[in-house]
């Protein structure tokens, strides 16, 4: 967690200070680079970083052992295919860079895997001091380059420099830690590989999607345009993670019937967050150009109207809508829902892109997003025979969104013909004057219901 929240403020800084700096064009080939990272990255590791922490390391190295030239053959085609379009079909970049960028994707990759495993030993507090020490080489690296002399190039050489560095803290001071001696049998294992693989793979591919038509098909300047815009604050992820987390635990238990578990923990996720959520979605409404041009600055005003649609994605970021899924073990129904979130995207960009051209494209991601968590909740209450608005607190939920949206509104029209820096500054006030109402109140309600609950009981 506290890794997660370094590298959050760390993008947020990042994101920052290069859009504000680069030009379009450098801004945007920065940006693509984490694109190929990315996709390449997930494509290569095939859901390996899920299953060593899922599954007991002996059972891993025993099925690989016993599938030997099975795993190496797929390993291989897993890692050849992305870095070879890398090397050979990517043409922005110059050979070097394309060379460095293969390499930095390889380095990442064996800095994931061994991170993995350092915290499938419970070695956390030396992945959060590695990861302490690699994030200051991260945001220093990027600092000095920008602004001694600006080359991405030496960039991803810094890069790949620091994250061998702590690649090998990890490996050194784990080596020795013993792993768990319990296995499972080769079948559940390989099934289990395949759908985490399939899933993360069919995920990656839909979060960078409509970036990737643009920066193929259209422009580097227009992907550096449509980042900015689409960029998703991952404050809101970081909070869904947690409380998904909680959930999968707590549904995990066996004390109570799962239908009640599934009652109890969506509704109390869904409300706790949303009372966050609905009113920073509320403020990032009202507020969207002031907000956008005080991240971005007035540069990347053409990417509002992208921003505008894209934060319509915050109101369903507030449970894990696969929680019963996974306490099931249904991974196919996830996989599924993963193929269909990302087929019903690229149906609507075929429709939409013509219509509304980038704004086209943000909307349709945000309504195949509704989609698939439509998909999860409907196929939730058939695994536990329940309607969906019986452990869906719709009701609850329209509530918060409607005081959210009326205590905002109010305050943005009081304020509007204001200065911008008033304007902004009231709206930041009466969102927070909200959330921590909202959160009062949601607090206030748990600790009666656990009243009445421990009362029955007795």
């Amino acid at each position: 967690m506290g890794s997660s929240v370094f590298k959050m403020i760390t993008q947020l800084v990042i994101i920052f200070l290069y859009a504000r700096n680069l030009s379009f064009e450098d801004y945007g080939l920065y940006q693509s680079v984490w694109l190929y990272i990315n996709v390449a990255s997930i494509i290569s590791l095939f859901g390996l970083p899920a299953l060593i922490l899922s599954s007991p390391a002996t059972a891993i190295t025993g099925w690989i052992k016993e599938n030997k030239k099975y795993f190496l053959f797929l390993f291989g085609l897993l890692n050849f295919i992305p870095l070879a379009y890398i090397l050979l079909a990517v043409t922005e970049y110059n050979f070097t860079t394309r060379v460095l960028l293969i390499i930095l994707t390889a380095v990442q990759n064996i800095a994931i895997l061994i991170e993995t495993a350092a915290i499938k030993k419970e070695k956390e507090k030396l992945v959060l001091t590695t990861n302490l020490i690699f994030t200051a080489g991260y945001i220093l690296c990027h600092l000095i380059i920008l602004y001694a002399n600006y080359s991405l190039q030496l960039l991803l050489a810094a890069l790949i420099f620091i994250f061998i560095i702590k690649a090998a803290l990890q490996y050194y001071f784990t080596r020795d830690v013993a792993t768990d001696k319990s296995t499972i049998l080769p079948k559940q294992l390989n099934r289990q590989w395949l759908y985490l693989g399939l899933n993360d793979v069919a995920g990656v591919i839909f979060k960078w999607l409509d970036k990737w038509v643009i920066l193929y098909f259209i422009s580097v300047t227009q992907f550096a345009v449509y980042f900015n815009g689409s960029y998703e604050i991952p404050v809101f992820g970081l909070m869904l993670s947690a409380a998904g987390s909680v959930m999968l635990v707590e549904m995990s238990r066996q004390n109570t019937a799962i239908a009640e578990k599934a009652k109890t923990l969506f509704k109390s996720s869904s409300l706790l967050l949303s009372s966050i959520v609905f009113p920073s979605f509320c403020f990032l409404f009202f507020y969207h150009s002031e907000f956008f041009t005080l991240i971005f600055s007035a540069k990347y005003t053409a990417a509002i109207p992208v921003f505008l649609i894209s934060i319509f994605i915050l109101p369903v970021r507030i449970t894990n809508y696969t929680a019963v899924l996974q306490v099931y073990n249904r991974t196919d129904l996830i996989l599924k829902g993963a193929v269909l979130d990302l087929i019903v995207a690229i149906v609507l960009m075929i429709i939409l892109y013509p219509l509304l051209q980038l704004k086209g494209l943000a909307l349709s991601f945000v309504l195949s997003t509704y989609i698939q968590a439509g998909y999860y909740l409907w196929h939730t209450g058939k695994l536990i025979d329940k309607k969906i608005n019986y452990f869906f607190p719709f009701k609850n939920i329209i509530f918060i969104m409607s005081v959210s949206i009326l205590v905002t509104g109010i305050g943005y029209f009081i304020s509007r013909n204001f200065s911008t820096a008033v304007n902004l500054s009231s709206g930041i006030i009466v969102c927070l004057f909200v959330i921590l109402t909202l959160l009062y109140n949601f607090y206030r309600t748990n600790k009666k219901e656990v009243t009445f609950k421990t009362a029955d009981q007795n």
